[in-house]
């Protein structure tokens, strides 16, 4: 049973690869050939090239951690990575569909490019919090003198057995 679920994960993966492959290549051969015939402005090939870059790191990288892995009786040993799983796999997704967005608005209007601000603005509103608690840990306050009658009464009340219904 398991062998059939590895077999899935590689199927799937296979898959999804090829759908990126083929919209990577359609929307940024669609993007260079309106470009070309609107005409190209030096920054908006600055920036094209830098996320063109991007987004062929991130590709590159999901096609390894989809790559399944067989022993020399090509019997299969690990399947890959699941690209279903969220986590860092659906932000590399994420991100690939963003950049593709911005491609294509950005043949509409240069403000466009102004949505790959969406990415780090993103990044800090879900992971600043955790960010900022390892940077800043909060610092204990030393404890206060306690008058001694409550700290009897609140121990009473910690023994007291409680009934629930």
């Amino acid at each position: 049973m398991a062998n059939q679920s590895a077999k899935r994960i590689v199927q799937e993966n296979a898959s999804r690869i090829s759908l990126l492959r083929k919209l990577l290549v359609s929307i940024n051969l669609f993007y260079l050939t309106v470009r070309t015939l609107q005409g190209l402005v030096w920054t908006e090939l600055a920036m094209y090239l830098v996320t063109l870059g991007l987004e062929f790191l991130v590709y590159t990288k999901l096609c390894e951690f989809a790559q399944a892995k067989y022993d020399p009786g090509n019997v299969l040993v690990d399947p890959g990575t699941d690209l279903a799983q969220p986590g860092l796999v659906s932000y590399m997704f994420d991100y690939l569909y963003v950049s593709w967005l911005v491609h294509l608005l950005s043949l509409m209007t240069r403000w466009a490019w102004l949505l790959y601000l969406s990415i780090p603005i993103y990044l800090v509103v879900r992971f600043g919090p955790q960010l900022r608690q390892m940077l800043m840990p909060h610092r204990e306050e030393p404890e206060k003198e306690e008058d001694p009658k409550k700290r009897e009464k609140r121990e009473r009340k910690k023994q007291k057995v409680r009934y629930v219904r």
